[in-house]
């Protein structure tokens, strides 16, 4: 990931949050998030900045907003938002270069892995495919497998 600083246009919602965050400035904090301990000469995580550890303020807010959190319970992962944004903003008509300038992919190689392209056409096809095995199936008698019995035991005896 790069450590340099880039330019994040915001509009709506993005932007009131920051406005927000802004109105609560604090001299002393070169960070737009504080946590509680946030007052003069308190020394920020040299990893996650004055908010603490992120993925425990991560977690918190999402069990506050009732939501799953992690991989394991299927739940949401802060890096996902950024898989999500890249999908969001190229389906939304915004070309790869823009859209690489808000979520900070550095290479197309890397933005086309995290972008699903045209979510809806994806799902139209997904459709497509199920109906194409659904008519596979009802052309041709499935048989399953007894217990204990191998595939090739099954041609034999059948």
């Amino acid at each position: 990931m790069s450590q340099e600083a880039h330019v994040v246009p915001l509009e709506g919602n993005g932007l009131a949050v920051v406005e927000r965050q802004m109105a609560d400035a604090r001299p002393w904090c070169p960070f737009l998030f504080h946590s509680p301990d946030c007052k003069p000469g308190h020394m920020p995580s040299m990893r996650y900045g004055c908010v603490g550890d992120f993925k425990k303020a991560w977690r918190a807010a999402c069990e506050r907003a009732g939501l799953p959190v992690g991989r394991k319970a299927g739940g949401y992962v802060f890096h996902h938002t950024r898989n999500t944004a890249a999908t969001n903003l190229w389906g939304g008509g915004m070309d790869e270069d823009d859209a690489m300038k808000i979520t900070g992919h550095l290479t197309h190689a890397v933005f086309d892995r995290y972008n699903l392209g045209d979510v809806e056409k994806l799902r139209e096809r997904l459709a497509a495919s199920r109906g194409y095995v659904r008519k596979l199936t009802t052309a041709r008698k499935i048989v399953p497998l007894h217990r204990g019995e191998t595939a090739a035991e099954q041609r034999v005896a059948g």
